[in-house]
């Protein structure tokens, strides 16, 4: 009986042990299994980051998941190729590249862009930002890309430069005035003026105006003209006159000094004059002696009454005679240019204020001052001059201009004279 139930004791205790070793066997099994189905169940993925590959056992349902599960935080500019709700599939490509922050300035202006082209020349074409052979650049074209990299571009300015009156067009990137015409080769002068302030930036569609100013100097000749002096002579009737001396201009010289723009003459100023030779005034004897009184016949004093009468309208009248009066030039055909009395008239036709005009000698003498009047007015005239035609009571008026000539014509006009 006691062994009976030492050996049911005994049998109890071996079922125990038993079934632990069972639940225990049963359990790695378990695991074992659910670790196969996890394996099973697991996408293999091949994720690109920055370039580098790596292969990934994912058990995400999203791309979102995925990224999670390997620690990959996306920026809002970086590339994905997948959307973040893409399902993952086994054997899925999956790629990212961070994006770079570039400023780029171009004038006055900057843009933020995020690209992951690997240097300069790839980020500006992907861009669309184009350069000219003239702009400038703050980088190399074959520089590496980097995170927060400021890239300023000057574009080429259209600039005219009027230099003197010669014009040429440029198109130079963003600089000084003063810089751009030294790399011009161009070279102001203290005296040149330039519309713009050499310090000044250049702008666009602009133009540089420079004027080129230059002084010289010049010597001219001139005739000093001469005056007429009238001197009292008791030994000549009076009413009567008589040139002692005739006259002769003098000469100086005058130096100038011009001012030229771009080759113009702008100003003139006399710096200096120097007589030469002295000039000599005319000399008139202006008669003074009284006529003698003698005893007369009476028809010889009525004659002498009516002359007096006649000679006293003559001076009421003021002394005027009629002449006819026609118009030459100095460059009339056979002319010489001078006068008779050796005046030169290539460039004037007046002498010391007054007309030239030709006269017949034995009616007004040379060298006569003579009162012109015409119909619209009355100048003062100087006898230089003779001529052919010029006979009696005829006076030929000195002119340039053969249209105005031919346009007077002969005319009457009254003269007086009166030295």
């Amino acid at each position: 009986m006691a062994n009976f139930e030492q050996a049911k004791g005994s049998g109890r205790r071996f079922t125990s042990k038993h079934m632990s070793i069972i639940f225990f066997s049963v359990l790695i099994a378990f695991f074992s299994v659910a670790m196969f189905i996890s394996d099973a169940m697991k996408a293999e993925v091949s994720v690109s980051i920055n370039g580098e590959e790596e292969t990934v056992h994912s058990t995400a349902d999203t791309v979102e998941g995925l990224l999670t599960e390997i620690d990959l935080e996306v920026g809002k500019h970086d590339e994905l190729s997948k959307s973040l709700d893409a399902p993952v599939e086994d054997g899925m490509e999956l790629t990212y590249k961070e994006t770079d922050e570039v400023v780029v300035t171009i004038g006055n202006k900057s843009n933020h862009y995020y690209t992951t082209e690997d240097n300069v020349q790839n980020f500006l074409n992907d861009e669309g930002i184009e350069l000219s052979e003239n702009d400038q650049m703050s980088v190399s074209a074959q520089d590496d890309i980097r995170n927060n990299m400021h890239i300023a571009i000057n574009k080429a300015l259209e600039v005219t430069i009027n230099d003197g009156g010669e014009k040429q067009t440029a198109h130079v990137p963003n600089q000084t005035v003063e810089n751009l015409l030294n790399k011009q080769g161009i070279a102001l002068d203290d005296n040149d003026r330039i519309n713009v302030d050499p310090t000044e930036k250049v702008k666009d569609n602009r133009t540089i105006e420079i004027v080129r100013v230059s002084t010289e100097y010049e010597t001219v000749e001139k005739d000093v003209p001469h005056e007429t002096e009238t001197r009292e002579d008791d030994s000549i009737m009076q009413g009567d006159s008589e040139v002692v001396q005739s006259g002769q201009d003098g000469k100086k010289v005058e130096e100038y000094k011009i001012t030229k723009e771009n080759g113009e003459e702008v100003s003139r100023e006399l710096v200096e004059e120097e007589i030469v030779e002295e000039s000599e005034n005319r000399v008139v004897a202006k008669g003074t002696k009284q006529p003698t009184q003698t005893a007369q016949s009476s028809s010889s004093n009525e004659s002498s009454s009516q002359s007096s009468d006649v000679q006293q309208v003559s001076e009421s009248s003021g002394g005027f005679q009629t002449f006819t009066s026609t118009k030459y030039t100095a460059d009339c055909s056979g002319c010489s240019g001078y006068t008779a009395t050796g005046v030169n008239v290539n460039n004037k036709t007046t002498h010391n204020g007054m007309r030239i005009i030709a006269v017949d000698p034995s009616v007004i003498p040379l060298h006569s001052r003579v009162e012109v009047k015409t119909p619209s007015g009355s100048f003062t005239a100087i006898a230089l001059d003779t001529g052919g035609a010029i006979n009696g009571n005829k006076i030929d008026i000195l002119t340039n201009s053969r249209s105005d000539a031919l346009q007077w014509g002969r005319r009457s006009v009254q003269v007086r004279v009166l030295d």
